[in-house]
């Protein structure tokens, strides 16, 4: 009675279900394994941490745990909000990303980016004074950390919350040029914006205030005054002028 039996056949059968048995099984334990594991560790990068001080990692793990009233080191990662863990660091304004996730290996990742200040505004409003980074987004002064980088002051910034128009486009390319250009850097201490845009320079050497106008046609007015500081300064001295202008087009007006 057993002839018409194909244990060949039954065999491969049977091993088909233990084989899926037992992936069901692996999927089942691996998701469970995840979603039960426990923070092993809180690992935090600040990735230009060479370049700006302003949060350091003891700031950052306070921010992380809030202030050590959420204690993450041992709680199940599906009790780890990362979404509200990446909004508390974020709350430190002088953070520009945050991304936090969890490692391969337990470890609960968090991964910062800081804002940049390529200057200083001084508000003319009563307003704290910030800094600006090369997004032209505004954030505040650290009590740790004060930038040596250019001031910015002037009617221009009253009541403005950032430097991100189209108006402000000009403006931030030339403090980016000023910041590129090391005798430029060294020799620019700080621009004065009126309300209408046009732009006065005080430098650090010299008794003169530039008259720059708008920040337009940059570059060619940037080469004018190189002129003036490399062949008309040595020659007539650094205090013989108390006026320079390269407002106009092919100029430079020396009083």
């Amino acid at each position: 009675m057993f002839r018409n039996f194909n244990f060949g056949k039954i065999g491969k059968v049977l091993l088909g279900v233990v084989a899926i048995c037992i992936i069901t099984l692996l999927i089942g334990f691996s998701s469970d394994s995840f979603s039960s594991n426990r923070c092993k560790k809180i690992e935090i990068n600040i990735k230009n941490a060479d370049q700006q001080f302003f949060v350091n990692n003891q700031d950052i793990e306070s921010l992380v745990t809030k202030y050590g009233s959420d204690q993450l080191v041992g709680k199940l990662y599906d009790k780890i909000d990362l979404r509200e863990i990446e909004q508390r660091v974020l709350r430190n304004k002088q953070i520009k990303s945050c991304q936090a996730f969890r490692g391969v290996e337990g470890n609960l990742n968090i991964d910062i980016e800081q804002h940049i200040p390529i200057a200083r505004i001084l508000m003319p409003d009563g307003r704290e004074d910030v800094y600006v980074d090369a997004d032209g987004s505004f954030f505040p002064l650290s009590d740790r950390y004060s930038a040596r980088i250019l001031l910015l002051s002037g009617e221009y910034f009253r009541n403005l919350s950032n430097f991100k128009s189209k108006r402000q486009e000009k403006n931030l390319q030339f403090i980016n040029l000023i910041n590129e250009d090391a005798f430029l850097k060294a020799q620019f201490t700080q621009l004065d914006i009126e309300k209408n845009g046009d732009i006065s320079i005080v430098p650090l050497v010299g008794n003169h205030v530039i008259e720059f106008g708008e920040p337009t046609n940059i570059e060619n007015r940037l080469n004018r005054l190189k002129v003036f500081y490399n062949q008309i300064l040595p020659v007539k001295g650094w205090d013989e002028f108390s006026h320079v202008s390269v407002k106009y087009d092919g100029q430079i007006v020396c009083k």
